[in-house]
């Protein structure tokens, strides 16, 4: 498994090839020196969540959305392909306070130079009681949900979310919010949540939540924890299968 990659040092990004979203051209709204998330994920590609403050001021949306302005300039000019456009970078998108008026000043820039590009988020969904993520997310082409445990213990193992987080109403506000994906991780090695119960405990969780449809995938980069390996395709292809076939929801595979 390779090394874990480091921060994003620009607000606009990419665009990289997604195994899921296509050509995605990422959005950090977040500081480039310092990751900020509400989980503590054993398996994130840039490494742990730190405690701290940040050492950097966040930046507040009119100069966000200068700096996306002329990204997407350049990138229009320069014909670059762009499939997506994705809220992502150093941490969790949803804890910025201005998200409403990034994600409307986004769109209206995605109107003005890729038209055809959907604008999503990827969220490790532990912020939907607040109404203002609430209407945010209503704003959006597509709202990707992390989901990679069916029970309390599991996900306080894997994902180690950090403040006032909790599973019984994130899943609450899963079930609540139209129109998600859901996107699991699934890991064996020194975590694992690919065991007979766990997997089953997940059918049924997903069943409950009733997204549009379901990404199942694996590491495919370097993991903050170490001893962490990738989940087999046909592995992955099973729990995909069982999910289809138990609730009817779509599920693909990605490895």
């Amino acid at each position: 498994m390779p090394d874990t990659i480091p921060l994003q040092d620009t607000t606009v990004y990419g665009p990289i090839p997604s195994r899921r979203l296509g050509w995605s051209l990422g959005i950090n709204v977040l500081p480039s020196s310092h990751k900020v998330c509400s989980s503590n994920c054993v398996y994130c590609q840039y490494g742990w969540t730190l405690p701290g403050p940040s050492p950097e001021r966040l930046k507040r949306a009119p100069q966000l959305l200068e700096e996306i302005a002329e990204a997407f300039r350049r990138h229009a000019e320069e014909g670059t392909r762009v499939d997506c456009i994705t809220l992502a970078g150093n941490g969790e998108p949803t804890l910025h306070p201005d998200l409403e008026e990034l994600v409307i000043g986004i769109k209206r820039l995605r109107d003005a130079r890729f038209p055809g590009a959907a604008v999503g988020i990827l969220s490790d969904a532990t912020q939907l009681d607040r109404p203002p993520v609430r209407r945010a997310l209503a704003l959006l082409d597509a709202r990707y949900m992390k989901f990679d445990a069916a029970d309390e213990a599991t996900w306080r193992r894997i994902n180690q979310p950090l403040g006032r987080a909790d599973f019984r109403a994130m899943v609450a506000a899963l079930a609540a919010l139209p129109d998600i994906v859901l996107q699991s991780l699934f890991m064996q090695g020194a975590y694992d949540n690919t065991g007979e119960a766990h997997v089953q405990a997940w059918v049924e969780a997903v069943g409950l939540i009733r997204p549009r449809s379901v990404h199942v995938y694996t590491v495919d980069r370097g993991t903050a924890a170490p001893g962490i390996t990738e989940t087999p395709r046909e592995a992955l292809q099973a729990i995909a299968d069982r999910l289809i076939a138990a609730t009817g929801i779509p599920a693909e595979v990605f490895d």
